[in-house]
């Protein structure tokens, strides 16, 4: 019995050996490839195909760069594509005068809303801080106050605004420190959320992006806060489109100022939308003021309607 036992374990053992050592690298199904063909590499950047970045007329720079994208090919458009990209860039790049190069740590966000031709047309998409700004702000002996508020313009954008202060030295202060109490933080960040929402709410989107920009709501906080606490280095330091209405080509129109001879061919020739009426039968009656139905296809609408 321990005989059969060994001779088994010896076959088992042989064939396993056997088809170890058949198995060798050329052998493999994954490399059954001939010998000294090589496979045809493109570089990636054969296929691609570069479009003008328009931004809105907020900024100075009409052009504000290049972004590449695949070209047509069967039902992938290369327009499809490129709606919806968003676009980062620095405010310097976006401004004709030396007051963007002292403004170089703001980042601006472009996405594109419509693209004709060789131009991608954009809209503002958010705003942001650089890291070595935000970190040369950050002192010890100083009390750091942050809000972020959700807020409505008045053409029906929802943004966000983040918000950052510091508390200042008062005058002739001989203490060291300089800070403040926990009262007095939420009367501060109270007072700057307020603030935020009574500015925005009476602006459109296209005036709040100059606001922004030009920092006026910063000063008006430092103002008004100042019967709290002095501050310094007041800062809007990042802001979030959260929502926005449904694409209108007459508002893109409006985004683009006296620039609209350079907005697209179709914007241009678009009509104003007016209200539709929202019921089948008003539908059809309009309709039928303009002689498109007749008198029997009206009736046979009003029976399906009841």
């Amino acid at each position: 019995a321990a005989q059969e036992v060994y001779k088994r374990q010896v076959s088992t053992q042989s064939t396993w050996d056997y088809h170890n050592q058949g198995m060798t690298q050329g052998k493999n199904p994954k490399n059954f490839r001939k010998k000294g063909v090589k496979k045809r590499t493109t570089h990636p950047f054969a296929r691609k195909e570069w479009y003008e970045v328009k931004s809105p007329a907020m900024f100075e720079k009409r052009t504000c760069g290049l972004t590449p994208v695949t070209r047509t090919t069967g039902q992938k458009i290369a327009s499809d594509s490129l709606k919806g990209r968003v676009i980062e860039t620095s405010l310097t790049d976006l401004k004709k005068t030396d007051e963007g190069a002292s403004k170089s740590y703001r980042k601006i966000k472009l996405v594109v809303e419509d693209v004709e031709g060789t131009s991608c047309f954009t809209n503002f998409h958010g705003m942001d801080v650089t890291r070595d700004k935000l970190c040369s702000l950050i002192r010890k002996w100083q009390t750091t106050i942050e809000a972020h508020v959700d807020v409505k313009t008045s053409d029906d954008y929802f943004v966000r605004l983040f918000v950052i202060c510091f508390t200042a030295r008062m005058q002739r202060q001989l203490r060291a420190t300089s800070y403040a109490t926990a009262s007095k933080i939420k009367l501060i960040r109270r007072r700057m959320v307020e603030i935020i929402m009574k500015r925005v709410q009476q602006l459109t989107f296209k005036n709040l992006i100059p606001e922004l920009m030009d920092e006026k709501m910063e000063e008006d906080i430092k103002k008004q806060c100042a019967r709290f606490y002095p501050l310094q280095n007041v800062l809007i330091t990042k802001a979030k489109v959260l929502k926005k209405p449904r694409f209108d080509a007459a508002k893109m129109i409006e985004f683009y100022g006296d620039h609209a001879a350079s907005a697209p061919e179709i914007l241009a020739q678009a009509p104003i939308q007016t209200e539709e009426p929202k019921n089948l039968l008003a539908v059809a009656e309009k309709k039928q003021i303009h002689h498109s139905l007749s008198d029997c296809e009206l009736l046979i609408i009003r029976i399906n309607i009841s």
